[in-house]
C-alpha cells in the first residue's frame, strides 16, 4: 500500500506548514487520503473515530479547546492522545494549547501549523495526497501528446519509438516522457503519465546520443504530464500474422486495471509511422465523439445488401403464388393452339 510521511508535507509551499512539536514522528506514514475534523472526539464521542487520518483543527475545534476548563482539557489530552495519528494540523495560524504541545512531544506525534484557512488547506492537501497514494507503475516506452491526446508508444528496444516521437515533435506535438514512463491511476479510470524527474525532457537517439528536447525545440515541445488515452504497439511486419484492416473490433490494454484502447502498427520500409500515429489519434478522438467510421461503413454495406436481396425475385422478392422448393415441380405450361388467321378481305 502506498504511503506518505508527514515530513514530506513540509516540502510543499502551497500547504504553508511548519512543525511545532513531535518532530521525532515526522517519519510516520499517512495511508489514508481523507482528513478528519475531530470535533466529536474532543466532546468525548470516540465511536468510529477515524484516527488513521490526518487530524485537522479548524476554527471550531480550536474555539472549543480555548473554552474548555482545566478538567475538560486534561480529559481531552489523556483520551485524545491514546490514539495513533499520522499528524495534527492547526489551521488559520492558531496556536495550540501548551498541553497539546507537551503531549505531542511525549507521544512523538507531529503537530503542524499553517496560516491557510481550513478549506484551502484541505483542498491543497487532497490534491497532493491523492497523487502520492495513487497506484502507480513504470513502463518502458515513449509518451507523447498528439492532438491533445496522450499516446503511449510501446515496442521492443530499437524498433524506433524515439525516432517516431522525434518526428512527431518536429510536426508540432509535445514530448512527455522517453524511455521510462511513470503512470498513476488517479481514480475513475484516469491514468496519468509523466517522466522520471532525473531524465525529464531528455531523449536517447541511437547514433546521436542524449538530446534535450526543451533546448532543441523550445518549451512548446514538452509537457509535464498527460492522461494516457491510446496505446500504440510498434512491431516488425510479420508475414504470417493477420493484421487488422477494418478496425471494427477495438483492442485494449490493461494498465493498473484500467482498459486503454490500443492498436498495433507493423513496420516495414515505406510506411510513414508518424503520420499513422497522427491518424490513429484523430480517429480515436472521432470515436470518442460518437463517430465510428468502420462501423458506419459496415452498416451502410449491410443495408445495401439487404435492399438488393429484397428486390431480387429469385431470393424471395417476387409475387408468384405456387409452391417452391427443391422437391416441388414447376407448373406445366399450357400449349398454345395454332390458329390460322382469317383473311381480312375476301377474294377479289
Amino acid at each position: 500500500m502506498s504511503s506518505m510521511e508527514p515530513g514530506r508535507l513540509l516540502e510543499f509551499p502551497e500547504l504553508g506548514l511548519r512543525i511545532l512539536a513531535g518532530e521525532e514522528g515526522l517519519s510516520r506514514q499517512i495511508r489514508n487520503e481523507d482528513v478528519n475534523r475531530p470535533g466529536l472526539a474532543l466532546a468525548g464521542f470516540y465511536r468510529n473515530f477515524a484516527h488513521d487520518r490526518l487530524q485537522v483543527f479548524g476554527q471550531g475545534e480550536f474555539a472549543y479547546l480555548m473554552d474548555c476548563g482545566g478538567e475538560v482539557e486534561n480529559r481531552i489530552k489523556e483520551e485524545f492522545f491514546n490514539y495513533e495519528f499520522p499528524a495534527l494540523v492547526f489551521t488559520h495560524g492558531n496556536q495550540p494549547p501548551s498541553c497539546f504541545l507537551e503531549k505531542a512531544n511525549h507521544c512523538s506525534i507531529p503537530l503542524l501549523q499553517t496560516t491557510l484557512s481550513t478549506h484551502d488547506f484541505i483542498l491543497n492537501f487532497n490534491r497532493i495526497i491523492t497523487r502520492a497514494l495513487a497506484p502507480q507503475t513504470s513502463i518502458h516506452g515513449v509518451l507523447i501528446e498528439v492532438f491533445g491526446l496522450g499516446v503511449l508508444l510501446l515496442g521492443p528496444s530499437g524498433i524506433g519509438k524515439s525516432e517516431t516521437a522525434l518526428e512527431l515533435i518536429e510536426r508540432g506535438h509535445r514530448l512527455v516522457a522517453d524511455d521510462m514512463v511513470h503512470i498513476r491511476h488517479m481514480g475513475k479510470g484516469e491514468l496519468v503519465g509523466e517522466s522520471d524527474p532525473m531524465i525529464e525532457h531528455h531523449m536517447e537517439l541511437r547514433g546521436i546520443g542524449i538530446v534535450n528536447i526543451k533546448d532543441l525545440f523550445g518549451v512548446g515541445a514538452i509537457r509535464k504530464k498527460v492522461q494516457v488515452d491510446l496505446v500504440v504497439f510498434l512491431e516488425d511486419w510479420n508475414e504470417e500474422k493477420e493484421y487488422d484492416r477494418l478496425g471494427i473490433d477495438e483492442q485494449t490494454m490493461d494498465i493498473l486495471d484500467v482498459s486503454i484502447p490500443s492498436i498495433t502498427l507493423p513496420l516495414r520500409p515505406g510506411r510513414n509511422i508518424p503520420i499513422l500515429v497522427e491518424t490513429a489519434s484523430m480517429n480515436h478522438r472521432s470515436r470518442r465523439m460518437g463517430f465510428h467510421a468502420a462501423r458506419s461503413l459496415s452498416e451502410r454495406i449491410h443495408t445495401r445488401i439487404a435492399e438488393q436481396v429484397g428486390q431480387d425475385p429469385e431470393k424471395g422478392g417476387g409475387s408468384g403464388a405456387g409452391p417452391s422448393g427443391p422437391g416441388s415441380k414447376a407448373p406445366a405450361k399450357k400449349e398454345r393452339k395454332k390458329v390460322n388467321p382469317k383473311p381480312l378481305m375476301g377474294p377479289v
